[in-house]
């Protein structure tokens, strides 16, 4: 029971200290600088204004409280931004918090949200609630402060910008290259700036567009709501664009068209759009309904007026947008084909290195193969000529047929290796020999009457088969080299298992004469080695010794192996 208890003590801890993980430490420090000085700032920012000036359904004690706490909120803007800023804004609303509070919480939004598509749904959402507060706000103030509304308009923008949109495109700052359906970071960025030349973020000129109201067919709240929202359209222009280009044709008679979106809307169908045919289809609806919108308002007699809203609106941003979108589509084409004429290049090299591979395939089964066969069959006469009147002779030859056997299935295998198509190929790999196979391979190389001691010290481990493999070869090398330059010298194998390492060492001493065989020699086969024990990370030596000896080492760390 008591271990019951202090296991879930200990998960209540965990869970805190997953919750409140903040790292690196000065990010706990600067979060927490933010969270107590909005706490401290925008109470006494609201003790500034007069009783009443600021909106609040609740006593001006709890108010202040409650702004207080909005600002403790930021805290954990990086684990939760989204709800950190659905709080605040939604604290506007009881008149609690400060542009300082929605600030931090927009950029925190934009900041540390992912996916992107959360913070284009938040964002303009949180826009719009703060926009309408704000409004509320300035009709407040206005009268006590013989605030116009040109003068508001420049207010009301003010604050928007200051609380949303630079907090929120400054926090996009680390988005990936290909944030939600734009294709880069500066398309993104581009139509977010946008939405800002329309009445969303220009207030004066809703205000001015609604000083005379007799060309208005909404009322003017109604108006001044739809405009930006028609406004805030524009960010979806690149993924929905005909669906774009028809809210605007369908809102262009109630917002009028210096406030309308129409000519950004129909550049995009040019430029994005499916067909020419969609394109035909809008912008004749385009073309058509601001003529009669036109007509409608007795500017049928002005038709050079008309005539430049046709142009402007209509005919410029189409042809625009229909260079815009032939210029990417041939770049898009040479791309493709400047990326096919490479893959085909790559395509060429890989079927010239296959066929090289097949023809150093068949060179080595019509060589190597034949004359390990034929070394193979005498090996065989060998010892049933000799049977017991010679032992030796039948065990040499018995060995040199094993040994001859061995070659050739590992000779298979390399072929095997060499024939296959490329990386998609699932013919089995070759069963490659390990450093535990070293007691068979002394076993044999001391079968030949070469005095060879083996020393294998440590807590022997299982290594990678590629590892494992690389330090069987060593050791085969080492045993090669003594038998061509030291036949009949006396061979030390080393293998160490280290606490971090592993370490072998082939070495012999000084022959005592010339050697009674004369092997071909390469001189590849310590670069080789040197090759593979270096792409493991580890060290490789070899050299002479002082008395005249021959020796090789390698060693490989095995950390996280």
């Amino acid at each position: 029971m008591i271990s019951g208890e202090a296991s879930a003590r200990n998960d209540l801890r965990s869970r805190v200290r997953a919750l409140c993980r903040m790292r690196p430490w000065y990010t706990v420090v600067l979060d927490a600088v933010i969270a107590l000085g909005c706490a401290l700032l925008d109470p006494q920012i609201r003790e500034g204004f007069a009783p009443g000036e600021i909106y609040s359904p609740l006593s001006p004690s709890i108010s202040g409280w409650l702004t207080a706490a909005a600002g403790l909120l930021l805290l954990f803007r990086r684990r939760f931004p989204v709800a950190v800023a659905a709080v605040v804004t939604g604290g506007l609303l009881l008149g609690t918090g400060s542009v300082l509070t929605v600030t931090v919480a927009y950029y925190s939004l934009a900041r540390f949200t992912r996916p992107i598509r959360t913070v284009a749904i938040a964002a303009p959402l949180g826009l719009v609630t703060v926009l309408a507060i704000a409004l509320v706000h300035l009709q407040r103030l206005g009268p006590r402060h013989g605030m116009d509304g040109p003068y508001q308009g420049v207010m009301l923008t003010v604050v928007l910008l200051a609380a949303v949109i630079l907090p929120g495109l400054v926090g996009l700052r680390p988005l990936g290259r290909h944030p939600g359906w734009w294709q880069n970071r500066r398309a993104m960025l581009f139509d977010v700036c946008l939405v800002l030349l329309f009445p969303l973020a220009n207030p004066a000129a809703l205000t001015a567009a609604t000083v005379n109201d007799d060309a208005l067919l909404l009322p003017v709240p109604v108006f001044a709501t739809l405009v930006p929202l028609a406004g805030l359209t524009l960010v979806l222009r690149r993924r929905y664009p005909a669906g774009v280009a028809l809210a605007a044709i369908a809102l262009l008679p109630l917002v009028l068209p210096p406030l309308s979106t129409l000519p950004v809307a129909l550049y995009t169908v040019a430029k994005y759009g499916r067909s020419r045919r969609q394109l035909l289809m809008i912008s004749g609806a385009a073309a058509a309904m601001l003529l009669g919108w036109a007509y409608s308002t007795n500017l049928r007699v002005v038709t050079p007026l008309v005539m430049v809203l046709l142009v402007s609106m209509v005919v410029v941003p189409v042809l625009l947008g229909m260079y815009r979108g032939a210029k990417q589509s041939l770049l898009v084409n040479l791309r493709e084909r400047a990326e096919r004429l490479e893959r085909e290049q790559h395509l060429k090299e890989a079927q010239a290195r296959m066929q090289e591979r097949a023809r150093i395939a068949r060179e080595m089964h019509d060589v190597v193969s034949h004359r390990v066969s034929l070394m193979v069959v005498h090996a065989g006469a060998l010892e049933a000529g000799a049977g017991g009147d010679n032992e030796v002779a039948r065990k040499t030859g018995a060995l040199i047929g094993q040994m001859g056997r061995q070659a050739l299935n590992e000779l298979r295998d390399v072929l095997n290796v060499l024939r296959m198509d490329g990386a998609d190929d699932q013919d089995p790999a070759p069963s490659l020999p390990t450093l535990d196979d070293v007691t068979t391979l002394v076993e044999e190389s001391r079968s030949t009457g070469a005095p060879i001691a083996l020393d294998i010290t440590g807590d022997p481990r299982t290594l990678p088969a590629d590892l494992s493999g690389a330090l069987y070869r060593l050791v085969q090398e080492g045993l090669t080299n003594a038998a061509k330059h030291a036949s009949g010298a006396p061979v030390r194998v080393e293998v160490r298992y280290l606490t971090d390492a592993v370490r072998v060492r082939v070495e012999n001493d000084a022959p005592h004469g010339p050697s009674g065989t004369e092997l071909p020699s390469g001189g590849r086969g310590l670069v080789g080695l040197g090759e593979r024990v270096t792409a493991f990370g580890g060290t490789f030596t070899s050299g002479g010794r002082p008395d005249g000896g021959f020796a090789i080492e390698a060693t490989v760390p095995l950390d996280g192996r």
